[in-house]
């Protein structure tokens, strides 16, 4: 009898879509990665070959949960799904970790992860219960959006199963449709839904009745409530919320602001008006009139185990208005319309449209999901689509319906979005879209390379065009919205998602929240070092141990998996005397789920191990030190303009060789990739990838 897991439930389930055959194969085998993102990457290395194209059968889909999901442990309610992306103009491994209750109904119903490959000679759906695993005929649901396919499958295996699928989007293989979950969350940026459309599987169905066995229960449930205290403030307490816990966040999310003239700048808000009655009683809030008129019910969710519970959640009693949950671009994506029109944002008006983007199986945070209303709009401006070559009114205001007529026809690829119209190259992707654009009418140009900041290679969405700071101290002009010309932007410049360089020295949410400066201090002097230079500006010095701190601890949490909207390791806390948080927490929950005790140092060495997987895979792959640089443009910019091209190449030099990788081609030396145990990887980049190993 097999020794008892803790943590796991024990089994990988792999599908093969060509054949029907589903088998299993043991979660130990690749335990020693941690989790999620770990053994994702360890999958992708021993099953995608290089040559694969992202729509080839033989690429994976690989379905990851970590050891934290399933327990108690607080903010573990998500998974990983690593793949080769067809979103960059370079085909490459990716990975999105979404979030919902997915992953512990997952394990619930005796599954740790899938791996999926193949392509299904019709369309089909993967039900899971309680250890048992089907492939049935989704025919009827193809072409559905996600809400009729939620409710068909609802109607057969009941409204307590979980289900993740892809929309319209997704079936006609527009390369950045996401895969939604829960209804409610999505994959983001990395363009899983197209690759689950080029596989013909419409969804992936769970329901469990079992448990997940956790080593140690009581230190579980005190971690939760150490956690709970660290990111929570109690009533009457006056600090403020780490949380984006108000609609302020939305109100003045600086984003939609440069296209909203008039709009006001957030100015100064006491921290209790910010986070007073959800942040209605702003003269700005569209939602105000709805909640005051007793349609709309507003309440603060999350996901499974969450601590935080950072979801605005709203209950509709109308049947035209969809029931729903999210954060951040969940219901901000109408600001600058809902402004046009009412001179007031995020209100019945943006949750209608985040319903209609989920149900088309597209991403929100890429620029060809909510973002895509900008570039429409710099398009007429820039006097590349007109009414006339597009057949849509867009001299006209842009009413809810016209954009629901948009997205629809975006998602089937009709209209001026089929291959011969003046927007078809807008399902291939922004990359390839602005690319084209900027190619044939050179008044794109600017916007192409305002946007696609790291050509060939992914990134999150950016916008180097300025846009106005909320509290008007500043422009912000930086790279997106996550990474400025730090630490982060060193670490994304070699990332496969950016979106993960999001663990800061005071993991605070909006300016005027952050630690006080003697606090900042003590955190670089315990936590970084004691670098001299670690938190000064517009220098590269000391930058470099930051951003590996900051890529090993963010991969960290998409391994465990935990949530990095609550961003553990929680380095300061607005609610203990010292303001220190506890960054050990991650490897705390780690031992208390599995019963494996790890050190800090051990679990680090362990995410060295992970991204030095992932780096070998993108060498594998082709990627060098060459393309991992940002454009010309970027250094032009306000936030850039202290530096240049050549001091961050040397920084990046400096990255490199902390790394343990050549700083001439980025590769990993063998040195590094035996001390971390990854021998059998430096050997096969040699031997059957042709890759010349540095010593």
């Amino acid at each position: 009898m097999a020794d008892k897991m803790y943590g796991w439930v024990g089994k990988i389930l792999r599908v093969d879509l060509t054949t029907g055959k589903l088998t299993e194969t043991p979660t130990s085998d690749y335990t020693k990665f941690i989790g999620a993102r770990g053994i994702g990457a360890m999958i992708y290395w021993e099953e995608v070959p290089p040559t694969c194209k992202a729509f080839d059968p033989e690429n994976a889909l690989i379905f990851m949960t970590g050891p934290a999901a399933g327990t108690m442990a607080p903010s573990a309610g998500k998974f990983s799904i690593s793949t080769k992306s067809a979103v960059p103009d370079t085909e490459c491994y990716n990975l999105s970790v979404p979030g919902g209750h997915f992953a512990p109904e997952l394990k619930f119903a005796g599954y740790d992860g899938i791996v999926v490959k193949g392509k299904s000679p019709r369309p089909v759906y993967l039900w899971i219960n309680d250890g048992k695993a089907e492939l049935r005929s989704a025919e009827r649901l193809w072409g559905k959006t996600l809400t009729d396919m939620t409710e068909d499958l609802y109607s057969i295996h009941g409204p307590q199963a979980r289900i993740l699928g892809i929309g319209p989007a997704g079936e006609n293989l527009l390369r950045e449709a996401a895969v939604i979950v829960d209804h409610e969350h999505a994959t983001g940026i990395s363009g899983c839904g197209a690759v689950m459309g080029s596989k013909n599987l419409k969804a992936i169905a769970v329901l469990g009745t079992g448990a997940v066995n956790v080593a140690k229960p009581k230190d579980m449930m005190d971690l939760w409530w150490t956690y709970f205290r660290l990111v929570n403030r109690k009533p009457g307490e006056a600090e403020p919320q780490i949380m984006h816990k108000s609609m302020y966040d939305g109100l003045f999310h600086f984003p939609h602001m440069p296209h909203s003239p008039g709009h006001p700048q957030a100015g100064t808000i006491s921290n209790a008006d910010y986070f007073k009655n959800f942040g209605l009683d702003s003269p700005i809030n569209l939602m105000a009139d709805a909640v005051k008129a007793g349609t709309i019910k507003l309440k603060w969710g999350g996901c499974y185990g969450c601590a935080v519970n950072c979801a605005l959640s709203w209950q509709s009693n109308n049947v035209d208005i969809p029931s729903g949950s999210g954060q951040c671009n969940d219901w901000m994506s109408w600001a600058a319309w809902e402004w046009k029109a009412y001179k007031k944002v995020c209100g019945i008006p943006a949750i209608q449209f985040d319903a209609y983007i989920d149900d088309m199986g597209l991403s929100k945070t890429n620029a060809l999901g909510y973002h895509f209303y900008y570039f429409l709009e710099d398009l007429v401006n820039l006097g590349i689509i007109t009414k006339e070559n597009t057949g849509l009114p867009l001299d006209q205001p842009w009413t809810l319906d016209f954009i629901k007529t948009v997205l629809e026809k975006f998602a089937h690829r009709e209209g001026p979005f089929a291959k011969d119209g003046v927007l078809g190259m807008a399902p291939e992707g922004q990359n390839r879209f602005l690319k084209y654009l900027a190619e044939k009418y050179p008044q794109a140009k600017s916007l192409y390379e305002a946007i696609i900041v790291h050509p060939g290679y992914y990134t999150h969405w950016n916008d180097l065009r300025g846009i106005p700071d909320p509290n008007n101290t500043k422009v912000k002009t930086g790279i997106g919205h996550i990474v400025g010309p730090g630490a982060g932007a060193l670490s994304a410049a070699v990332e496969v998602r950016t979106w993960m360089v999001r663990v800061s020295t005071s993991n605070l949410s909006r300016p005027g929240l952050s630690a006080p400066n003697t606090a900042a201090k003590l955190q670089n002097d315990l936590y970084f070092g004691g670098l001299p230079d670690a938190l000064t500006a517009k220098t590269w010095k000391d930058k470099v141990p930051i951003a590996i701190i900051q890529q090993n601890a963010a991969t960290m949490v998409d391994c465990l998996t935990m949530c990095g909207w609550s961003s553990p390791p929680i380095y300061s806390s607005q609610y203990t005397p010292d303001k220190l948080g506890d960054p050990a927490i991650g490897e705390k929950i780690f031992t208390a789920a599995t019963g494996v005790s790890i050190t800090h140092d051990e679990m680090m060495a362990a995410m060295d191990a992970n991204l030095n997987i992932e780096r070998c895979i993108h060498v594998r792959e082709g990627r060098r030190r060459a393309d991992d640089i940002w454009n010309e443009f970027t250094f032009k910019t306000d936030a850039w303009n202290w530096t240049t091209r050549d001091e961050f190449g040397k920084a990046m030099d400096e990255f490199y060789t902390a790394r343990g990788w050549d700083p001439k081609t980025g590769i990993p030396r063998r040195a590094t990739l035996e001390k971390l145990g990854l021998k059998k990887v430096a050997d096969e980049l040699e031997s059957k990838y042709k890759v010349s190993v540095p010593a």
